[in-house]
């Protein structure tokens, strides 16, 4: 067994219990104990180590991230939806040039802003080996997409074979995962394929949904943005919608689901949602930077859905840094009091992943996986907004363990 303290530790459990001067103790499965550190110290233990002006929170989950997108940094255009889709399209082959590199790195800088899982969104398989060999506990969500009916054969045939090999990799710590892109790039045949997919292997679904305007102007009457993307760059003359909002809803009836963005929903939409088995994931500064807007935190409160950030991929982002994210929520919604909004946005990267994910992670109490992150906040311990300040204050990692084993970030 090993012991670990620290001058706070922010449990992130049902009561959001903060004990000052805490310890865990821990071994490579799971937590045994959550008390006071000198409580504690009276096991017989392999490891004692305190973390003065540290504060422990459990790792932090990242639900929604597109590795392969890494190498990005100015190549693409932000504003406006379509023009960045736009810039996509023209430039996705490079950013897939030398992609494990970049690849790796994400991986690195993911872990030091104190990550310990991923919901990876995979539409190539080009960051399989290196997520299913990395340290990072991750969902992997192969990605279809494809509105053109020649292409049916081979993209089923891709996909599948995608799953296969990610299916042969599962262990405690990897988790196969099935994510429909959006309505708009994915006939209604692949659809109902994947969907049936998922439920027959109870796999967890992760769909974009009304991220834009552009995108719900074309379900709503197939026209716009999307009428002159189809035809700019697929050729089509006559493209339509292959849905309207009810029936891509419809879908996702039989299976638990991920939908990530909704920034357009209306009241009968959030109903319907409401009634599935589903969440909502909101990327804050990938909402900003394509759509100038954020999600409706509020709104979803109101229809009790749980507060769940992620960074999205840097095809959208400046970083992977889910610290950072976390300080684009707290400045997003200047109706909420701050000192709530604070503790709402540590649980949307601790705890409420974590029910959908299913690592049994996300708090630090008993019987929940050992993966913690320690951070140095100058002064922590005289500060009576302690989750405030950690949120303002935090920028990586000074250690990070998963599964009881502390993880050596740079020489990953």
């Amino acid at each position: 067994m090993k012991l670990i303290g620290a001058s706070i530790i922010i449990t992130c459990d049902n009561n959001f219990t903060i004990i000052k001067n805490g310890g865990i103790l821990f071994d490579n499965k799971k937590i045994i104990k959550v008390g006071k550190f000198d409580d504690l110290k009276k096991d017989k233990l392999e490891e004692v180590q305190f973390y003065n002006s540290c504060v422990i929170t459990p790792a932090l989950i990242n639900s929604h991230i597109h590795f392969e997108f890494s190498k990005n940094k100015s190549t693409l255009k932000y504003g406006s939806f379509g023009e960045w889709l736009n810039s996509i399209m023209d430039n996705r082959d490079n950013l897939m040039e030398d992609s494990q590199t970049y690849i790796k790195e994400a991986i690195k800088e993911s872990m030091r802003s104190g990550v310990s899982c991923v919901g990876a969104i995979s539409s190539r398989a080009i960051d399989l080996d290196l997520l299913s060999h990395s340290e990072l506990k991750v969902m992997f969500f192969n990605e279809i997409m494809g509105t053109n009916k020649d292409y049916f054969d081979s993209i089923k045939d891709d996909f599948n074979e995608r799953v296969k090999k990610s299916k042969l990799l599962e262990d405690i710590n990897f988790k196969t995962a099935i994510a429909l892109h959006s309505p708009y790039s994915l006939d209604i045949e692949l659809a109902h394929y994947a969907i049936k997919k998922a439920i027959d292997n109870k796999m967890l679904v992760s769909t974009h949904f009304l991220e834009s305007k552009e995108e719900l102007t074309w379900l709503e009457s197939s026209s716009g943005y999307f009428k002159t993307f189809f035809k700019h760059f697929f050729n089509k003359d006559n493209a339509k919608a292959n849905y309207s909002k009810e029936s891509f809803l419809e879908l996702f009836k039989k299976c638990e689901t991920l939908f990530v963005h909704c920034l357009y929903l209306n009241n009968d939409d959030w109903d319907k949602i409401s009634k599935l088995k589903a969440d909502i994931v909101s990327c804050p500064r990938s909402n900003r930077l394509l759509n100038n807007r954020y999600f409706n935190f509020l709104k979803a409160k109101d229809h009790k859905f749980p507060f769940i950030i992620a960074t999205d991929g840097k095809s959208s982002n400046n970083s992977l840094n889910m610290l950072d994210e976390a300080r684009c929520a707290l400045f997003a919604y200047e109706k909420y009091n701050i000192n709530n909004l604070a503790k709402e946005i540590l649980l949307a990267m601790t705890k409420n992943p974590a029910k959908r994910l299913k690592f049994n992670n996300g708090i630090i109490e008993r019987g929940k996986a050992s993966d913690f992150a320690i951070f140095h906040i100058e002064n922590v311990d005289s500060t009576e907004q302690i989750v405030l300040n950690f949120i303002l204050q935090a920028r990586e990692v000074k250690d990070l363990y998963i599964n009881g084993k502390r993880i050596d970030i740079e020489n990953y």
